[in-house]
C-alpha cells in the first residue's frame, strides 16, 4: 500500500480509522497489539487484544487480569509503549504514553458485561497469570464455575497516547511521520526513516 496523500492530517485520520477497524474485527492485523512496560528497570513486552479506542481523547484500551504482573508494572511506573504492525500494508505504528487500570468504573462494568463466556474464562482461572505451575497448565476454571466469577480479576488497561510514530516500509523508500498528542494543537511532522 502506498500513501496517497502527502498531507499529515489525512494520514492521521487513516491511522485512527485503521485502529478503529481493528477494534471491531479480529481479522485486522492491528487487532493484536504489543504492549511494553517497565519492570525493575527492564522492558517487558506482551501481546494483548485491542478492545477500544477514542481518537478525540487519544485513548486506546485492552482488557487484562488484575493479578497479572503487568498491572504491578503499571502501578509502579505508568509509562508504556504500544506497537502495531500490519504485514499486508507494511505499516508500523509505535505509540508512547501513559497507562492506568480501570477495574471499577461504569465503563469497566459495561466491558465485563459485553464479554462472552469464553473470554470470561481467562479471568476465572484459579491462579494469577505468570505464577509457576508444577505441570503444563491452561489455568482455566472448572466447568461448573459461575458465569459472574472472575469479575474481580477483570479490568481495562487504558493507554493515553502522548506520541504517535508511523512508518511505512517500502522497497522504493520508507516513509515516516510523527504526532505529539500531548501538545495542543498537535504538532505533526515528516521524519526521516
Amino acid at each position: 500500500m502506498t500513501v496517497d496523500s502527502p498531507h499529515l492530517s489525512e494520514l492521521y485520520r487513516s491511522i485512527w480509522n485503521k485502529i478503529e477497524r481493528a477494534v471491531k474485527s479480529r481479522h485486522e492485523p492491528w487487532h493484536l497489539v504489543t504492549l511494553a512496560t517497565v519492570r525493575n528497570h527492564e522492558p517487558e513486552i506482551r501481546t494483548l487484544v485491542l478492545r477500544g479506542a477514542d481518537r478525540d481523547q487519544g485513548l486506546i484500551w485492552m482488557h487484562t487480569d488484575l493479578r497479572s504482573p503487568k498491572c504491578r508494572d503499571i502501578e509502579k511506573s505508568p509509562v508504556g509503549s504500544l506497537l502495531f504492525y500490519d504485514p499486508r500494508d507494511r505499516w508500523q505504528l509505535r505509540l508512547k504514553g501513559s497507562c492506568w487500570l480501570d477495574s471499577d468504573s461504569d465503563s469497566s462494568e459495561s466491558a465485563w458485561n459485553k464479554t462472552n463466556a469464553s473470554a470470561r474464562r481467562c479471568y476465572q482461572g484459579p491462579f494469577a497469570p505468570g505464577t509457576r505451575s508444577e505441570t503444563l497448565s491452561t489455568n482455566l476454571p472448572a466447568a461448573d464455575v459461575a458465569p459472574t466469577a472472575g469479575r474481580e480479576n477483570f479490568c481495562r488497561l487504558i493507554f493515553k497516547v502522548s506520541m504517535l510514530d508511523w512508518l511505512f516500509l517500502n522497497s522504493d523508500g520508507h516513509q515516516r511521520a510523527q504526532w505529539q498528542l500531548d501538545q495542543s494543537p498537535v504538532p505533526a511532522s515528516w521524519v526521516n526513516p
